[in-house]
């Protein structure tokens, strides 16, 4: 009995190996793009806990601003990793051209609505939203201390990010279309957006009268 146990275990990791070796473009891929979509997440709330004060009562606002600043380029090596590998995978086919232009990929996992192929139109959202990262982490780097304003006002960008990010995760691949991951992605989405509409009213942005 031991030994058939002990044959069924490393028969179960030799199956293990293989489907990696055979598919770890995927599983970078994917890998890649949960972590960017964590941090990405991770830095609205943060963004969001320091415009409010909420951060600064658990870390000190440097190391606060610290921490932020070094998730944000986290993000971009995460997407820069994401993209990339996509151009190595042998199950789906991207090119380059359709890796950065929106609209030019023809990628279909089934999950359509009307005879719309949602998948095709999430792959543009996260083309959308990666130049959207791009375009807020650059401004903070080089706008931060010189045009603040225009910083101030790129960085509502996020939010719109955050809706690309969200919807391209939910209609790309398979691991989100059903079950528990696809029920905490959502949960995860509607924390967001708790976070993102408790800084709106703070800001009195839904109560303020206009002349």
């Amino acid at each position: 009995m031991l030994y058939s146990f002990n044959y069924l275990e490393l028969s179960t990791i030799s199956v293990a190996s293989h489907r990696v070796g055979n598919s770890w473009e995927w599983y970078v891929i994917r890998a890649a793009g949960f972590i960017a979509a964590g941090l990405l997440m991770l830095l609205m709330l943060s963004g969001i806990g320091q415009v409010t004060g909420l951060t600064y009562k658990y870390i000190e606002p440097v190391k606060a601003w610290a921490l932020h600043k070094a998730m944000a380029l986290a993000l971009v090596v995460t997407i820069i990793i994401h993209v990339t590998f996509l151009l190595f995978d042998h199950y789906i086919k991207f090119t380059i051209p359709q890796v950065l232009i929106p609209f030019l990929s023809k990628y279909n996992n089934k999950t359509n609505f009307g005879g719309l192929a949602l998948s095709g139109l999430a792959v543009t959202f996260g083309i959308v939203a990666m130049y959207g990262v791009f375009i807020i982490v650059l401004s903070s780097l080089g706008w931060i201390d010189t045009k603040k304003k225009a910083w101030h006002r790129l960085h509502y960008l996020g939010y719109f990010v955050v809706l690309m990010l969200f919807l391209h995760g939910l209609y790309t691949g398979t691991d989100l279309r059903y079950g528990v991951f696809r029920m905490a992605w959502i949960f995860a989405g509607l924390i967001v957006f708790v976070a993102i509409l408790m800084r709106v009213i703070r800001a009195g942005v839904l109560t303020k009268k206009h002349d």
